[in-house]
């Protein structure tokens, strides 16, 4: 049984030193240390400076609906005059459309005197089709028959704003999931492309990474290849073969037409390695096993292949075998 307030209302000193302490994890950017010693503070010496803090820093980590309600108990406290009220008010009054709703509907077949524990906290039949302001993210319900029992269980999650109305009802048997359900929630059974289709892997992601970068390297060398031959013409035009000499036209195009060359086989070279390894993470990537009832249909890979990469001084080759 929880002590009544006043009895962790006896040490003043303690209360301070976490107060300081709450205020440097805030600093800090470590909100849920800070809330958590703003709260006991506050429990050890209880003032409205320590829940207008601890509102401040539950808005921080985005508990919305917490926070509001901590502002506006503050300003139910504080005096007409209390420089703290409108900066208090300000901040009840900003947060009050980010608040998300929860209204639980009982069903036809709910049974009488159900109960629920939404995060551990237990609310009756009365807590039923009201809205009730929550925190946003995820949560935990727990379905419990009046009878006793196992309760089923459920998530569920909300964002800032939003509006839920809940079902609630028992399924047939306790080894069901809960029924307890997010309206307009889309069917559980996925549509036969998404079963046909695995989700893509991360070798695959790293496949096309591999190949996005060589074909911009390839589009790099060969835009430089254009550049370096349009230099070497100018070079051509402006140098002299028979006497080896040339006008300094010439003498730029001829150094410009060497870094534009060198570039131009930096990037061909990159693009063909980068393009031969994107092909082999692609089709040496695990993939999943089709469902039973889409056995005969091939994955997007189906076939059996086995990629070969090999390099030589000079060269190099990227070959597939298998069968078809």
């Amino acid at each position: 049984m929880p002590a009544p307030r006043s009895l962790y209302a006896q040490n003043p000193a303690a209360a301070e030193a976490l107060f300081e302490q709450a205020r440097a994890a805030m600093a800090a950017g470590s909100f849920d240390i800070a809330c958590a010693r703003f709260r006991d503070s506050d429990k050890l010496d209880p003032a409205v400076g320590t829940r207008f803090n601890l509102a401040d820093c539950e808005e921080r980590r985005g508990r919305v609906a917490t926070a509001w309600s901590l502002f506006r108990g503050v300003l139910s406290e504080l005096a007409q005059d209390d420089d703290r009220r409108p900066i208090a008010e300000q901040r009840a009054h900003a947060l009050e459309p980010r608040v998300p709703y929860l209204k639980m509907q009982p069903g036809a077949d709910t049974p009488p005197r159900v109960h629920v524990r939404i995060d551990g906290v237990e609310l009756g039949e009365g807590s039923f089709g009201v809205a009730l302001p929550m925190d946003p993210g995820a949560h935990q319900l727990v379905l419990v028959p009046a009878e006793g029992g196992a309760g089923q269980q459920r998530s569920f999650s909300l964002r800032e704003g939003e509006h839920l109305d809940l079902p609630i009802r028992f399924t047939s048997s306790s080894s069901s999931p809960p029924s307890a359900e997010r309206a307009n929630d889309a069917p559980a059974t996925a549509p036969d492309d998404e079963e046909i289709f695995p989700a893509q892997n991360s070798q695959q992601k790293w496949a096309y990474v591999a190949g996005g970068v060589g074909a911009a390297s390839l589009l790099f060398g060969a835009v430089t290849g254009i550049v370096t031959l349009n230099k070497k013409n100018t070079a051509e035009t402006n140098c002299s073969e028979r006497r080896h000499v040339c006008n300094q036209a010439g003498v730029d195009a001829n150094e410009s037409g060497k870094t534009f060359g060198t570039l131009s086989a930096v990037g061909l070279s990159v693009g063909v390695l980068g393009l031969a390894a994107g092909a082999y993470l692609w089709l040496t990537a695990p993939e999943s096993a089709p469902p039973a009832a889409h056995s005969s249909i091939p994955g997007r890979r189906g076939f059996p292949v086995r990629p070969e990469l090999g390099y030589a001084p000079g060269t190099g080759f990227l070959a597939l075998s298998g069968s078809f």
